[in-house]
């Protein structure tokens, strides 16, 4: 049995009067790639930021550690839903990268040999190398993807979470994705939350779905009526071949 890097126990979390999660609990193991999914306004986006520490839990607990017992909130890279800097912004590829080692660099927007270095490689595994000079504005919508992954990706992360990572590229950059991402959870623990069911299941271990409450499977054991009940509605089920 792999070690436990986030257990979230019994937690509720309420915007004002407006529950939004209720009694969630679910334990993620080590090197585990698990996926989200739930209808809009299920409390998708709300579990990540309690995962990441920006709101706190009105009730239960979530910890976050390694067979040390070390606190991991220095160990997680984030790729948000939407990029949280403008398109317009006069930045280059390789500026938006290093800049996933600012909360782990000791010298404000001075990067050493090591940090630089590590950038390069990252940038080779996502393929992006060849962009590193581009501006960020120039990018299609792929591109732009593998940027921010290689930004949460650049600080060596024990722990990845990705907020609909795939939303507004083709299927093809989405399968490119999800293969990279499958290949780096094997020495990572991978969260990602997605709309599109059937497609995840190819590439997670499990599939926690969420709607207010969570209730969490083994990937094989997903069926259209556990979806159907999911988001109260008929979902067709397109298979993939990959």
């Amino acid at each position: 049995m792999t070690n436990i890097v986030i257990d979230i126990d019994n937690v509720s979390f309420n915007y004002g009067a407006v529950p939004v999660l209720e009694d969630i609990s679910l334990k993620i193991h080590e090197d585990e790639f698990i996926g989200i999914i739930g209808p809009n306004a299920s409390g998708k986006s709300t579990l990540l930021k309690l995962i990441l520490g920006l709101l706190e839990p009105d009730e239960g607990t979530i910890s976050k550690f390694n067979h040390d017992g070390k606190d991991l909130r220095n160990y997680i890279g984030y790729v948000p839903q939407h990029s949280t800097f403008s398109r317009d912004f006069p930045i280059t590829v390789g500026e938006v990268v290093m800049m996933g080692h600012v909360a782990t660099s000791s010298r404000f927007f001075r990067y050493s040999k090591e940090e630089t270095e590590l950038a390069r490689q990252v940038m080779q595994k996502l393929e992006i190398e060849d962009i590193e000079k581009r501006q960020v504005g120039e990018l299609s919508g792929g591109q732009l993807q593998r940027v921010l992954i290689a930004r949460a990706l650049v600080c060596q992360p024990e722990i990845l979470i990705l907020d609909e990572p795939t939303a507004n590229v083709d299927m093809r950059i989405e399968e490119d994705i999800f293969s990279l991402l499958k290949n780096y959870s094997e020495h990572m623990t991978i969260i990602v939350v997605s709309h599109d069911i059937a497609f995840i299941s190819g590439y997670v271990d499990r599939v926690a779905c969420l709607n207010r409450t969570l209730v969490c499977h083994n990937t094989e054991s997903i069926s259209g009526k556990m979806i159907e009940e999911l988001y109260d509605a008929p979902v067709k089920m397109i298979h993939h071949h990959h």
